[in-house]
């Protein structure tokens, strides 16, 4: 669990998480893997540079990898506290669906779904009870087995699947990770609470090709440039 004043964060296996935010915004960028939300109270707001989005309770959606997107979590405006579930499809995991299911893509892709940061998921039976009973293990810290993770994640693809068949194109796309501008990123993000890991990992890159591709472009090193420029977060 990770806390940080009126936010709170429960991880299991780095692949099923709950958030908390009771009275402030938490906002990120880069979203690294495909990902099913759920909102269970509050609200989150999804902006990118063409629009921006209200989610509110009930809404689940797909965030697709390898984007820039904002995500401001925040409490509604009657006051109940931001609780959203997050589960991530990784990426090794997929390519053993897809192997071991002999799936199909699509000869064309939908262009709509293709270039969307997001899609909404209708209310279907499959994910609202997914989404209660993963809910659950949160409230009573009793954690699934991970051969029963493996089986509810498989469970979500195959839903999804149904709901969305045009966005098998997106789930079982291998490409490699897709990086963003590192100056563009550092500029718009550096106030963030990030250590150095986390700005790597944010950007698609591994902390050397981080640390590398910085000292190229702002000619120092990570902690010296985010210190000068007002940075307080104690690097260890």
């Amino acid at each position: 669990m990770n806390t940080k004043s009126d936010v709170i964060i429960y991880n299991y296996l780095d692949t099923f998480f709950c958030c908390y935010v009771k009275n402030e915004k938490l906002c990120e960028d880069m979203v690294s893997d495909h990902t099913l939300v759920y909102i269970c109270s509050g609200e989150m707001i999804l902006v990118t540079k063409e629009k921006r989005v209200t989610l509110k309770k009930g809404d689940s959606f797909f965030l697709k990898r390898n984007h820039l997107i904002k995500k401001i979590k925040q409490p509604s405006k009657n006051g109940e506290s931001f609780k959203g579930l997050f589960l991530q499809l990784k990426t090794p995991f997929l390519k053993k669906i897809y192997a071991g299911q002999g799936i199909n893509l699509p000869a064309n892709s939908d262009k709509s779904i293709a270039n969307a940061h997001h899609v909404m998921l209708e209310k279907h039976p499959f994910f609202d009870g997914l989404f209660i009973s993963l809910e659950q293990y949160f409230n009573t810290k009793q954690y699934p087995s991970k051969e029963l993770m493996d089986t509810k994640l498989k469970e979500a693809i195959f839903a999804l699947l149904q709901l969305k068949p045009e966005l098998s194109a997106v789930l079982f796309d291998f490409t490699g990770p897709w990086k963003p501008g590192l100056a563009d990123f550092m500029i718009n993000n550096y106030k963030c609470d990030l250590s150095v890991e986390e700005f790597a990992h944010y950007t698609g890159r591994s902390l050397s090709t981080f640390k590398k591709d910085f000292a190229r472009i702002f000619h120092e090193t990570p902690s010296r440039w985010l210190v000068k420029n007002g940075w307080k977060k104690q690097w260890t």
